[in-house]
């Protein structure tokens, strides 16, 4: 019979961010401030002087050789403006000098090059990247955080030299997370199918922005980005909230697609739930006595609002499964729902979840048993009944397979076998073959 549910498989899901973890600008080639427009469907600027600089940071590193000095030569080679004589390595008259010597000695020669060309490379790199999301061939760029750790690392080398292109790249940074978050925070529009993940991956660039501007050394920039991001968090929260209370408050079409399309993007409400909760442990803010902590109560007001949906689609699904008039394609969508609740609840690993959560999924389980314990017991009454009703009892097997189905999604197999029987026996009295 071809009832059998197939295993729920979101393993490419979970931990699979809903999409690029890399943010971005759009700054014309001689300034690095955001322009927008640019496409994002090209690759960044400046690769060749990125891949330059991750490599010349590391040659810099520990002991510095002649033979070392001779890499560091070739290795800027292509770089060296036309103009700018042939660096020659002065580390061979060197030979026993204290390292930091030897070390001041290469960089003379090769400073205008690392100022004037490859820092600004770098600059409109990272800028395309994390500003523009220029993200084409990002497979074989290397890290914009170990770019930006490179970046730093040489503007020390050079004491200082070139720190007017870090400091773009962190005010660049700065300037598209506040717009970012105003954008996303200003729209109104109903949440559509799409619109939980694209708050979700926003939530992952500003990560992104974060651990850049830590590499940068960034502070002040850092606190705004970190700012952003929980204001950003909570808003996301506040929409996910009103989508799924919309349902519970008049149940009509239109709340229902709201509530459907909010629900089907389990992965991006994790992703979201995640930093919320993330944003709590780092602050550690304590609620006073009239009090409650912005992120705490955006958090809090979600899993309420969870909470009373489950009773809603119980209350639905409850009266179809056990025969009630209802369209098929309802209440597939209703079992969806109850299905992607159960997948937040259960994928939400954070040490500083809240018990409400644990004590949804398990209510999530006890009362899809029931439902199922219920189908299968009206089943049987509607084949037993006399006269029997074959046409209650075809409607209560195509609702148990939808059931069984979601039971299987949630490792509840023991249920789905003893379903799953008396859906067979039934097929059988049916006369049905498959």
């Amino acid at each position: 019979m071809a009832f059998w549910p197939t295993k729920y498989d979101d393993s490419h899901r979970r931990r699979t961010p809903p999409g690029s973890a890399q943010p971005a600008v759009r700054p014309p080639a001689a300034d690095p401030s955001p322009t927008p427009g640019m496409p994002a469907d090209q690759p960044p600027r400046g690769a060749a002087e990125a891949r330059t600089v991750l490599r010349l940071a590391q040659l810099l590193r520990g002991a510095i050789t002649p033979l070392r000095g001779d890499a560091v030569l070739e290795l800027l080679e292509p770089h060296r403006p036309r103009l700018v004589p042939k660096p020659i390595n002065p580390l061979p008259a060197l030979v026993g000098q204290p390292p930091g010597r030897m070390l001041d000695a290469l960089l003379r020669p090769i400073g205008q090059i690392v100022t004037d060309v490859l820092l600004p490379g770098v600059r409109d790199h990272l800028i395309d990247r994390l500003v523009a999301g220029r993200t084409d061939h990002e497979e074989s760029l290397p890290g914009a955080v170990d770019l930006a750790e490179a970046m730093r690392a040489l503007v020390s080398r050079m004491r200082g030299g070139g720190k007017s292109h870090l400091q773009a790249v962190i005010s660049a940074i700065e300037a598209d997370a506040r717009a970012t978050a105003d954008t996303l925070t200003r729209d109104t529009r109903p949440i559509d199918v799409g619109g939980i993940d694209r708050l979700a991956r926003a939530l992952l660039r500003f990560e992104v922005r974060r651990m850049a501007l830590e590499a940068l050394g960034g502070t002040g920039a850092l606190q705004t980005v970190i700012y952003q991001s929980r204001r950003l968090a909570r808003y996301s929260l506040r929409r996910a909230t009103e989508a799924i209370e919309g349902f519970v408050a008049d149940r009509g079409l239109k709340t229902l697609h709201a509530s459907l399309a909010t629900l089907a993007q389990a992965d991006g409400l994790i992703v979201i739930a995640l930093r919320n909760l993330d944003d709590q442990e780092e602050t550690k803010e304590e609620s006073g006595p009239f009090v409650e902590p912005a992120d705490r109560k955006a958090m809090n007001d979600w899993l309420s609002a969870a909470w009373r949906l489950s009773d809603t689609l119980f209350d639905l699904v409850g009266k179809a499964a056990a025969g009630g008039e209802l369209d098929d394609l309802l209440f597939a969508a209703l079992l969806r729902q109850l299905r992607s609740l159960h997948h937040f609840c259960a994928d939400l690993t954070h040490a500083g979840r809240p018990a409400a959560v644990d004590t949804l999924k398990q209510r999530l389980v006890d009362r899809c048993d029931a439902l199922a314990r219920l189908t299968g017991e009206r089943l049987v009454e509607a084949l037993l009944a006399k006269p029997a009703d074959p046409a209650l009892a075809r409607r209560l097997m195509a609702r148990g397979r939808l059931l069984a189905q979601l039971l299987y999604d949630m490792n509840r197999d023991e249920a789905v076998e003893e379903l799953a029987l008396r859906i067979v026996v039934a097929g059988e009295a049916l006369g049905e073959s498959r």
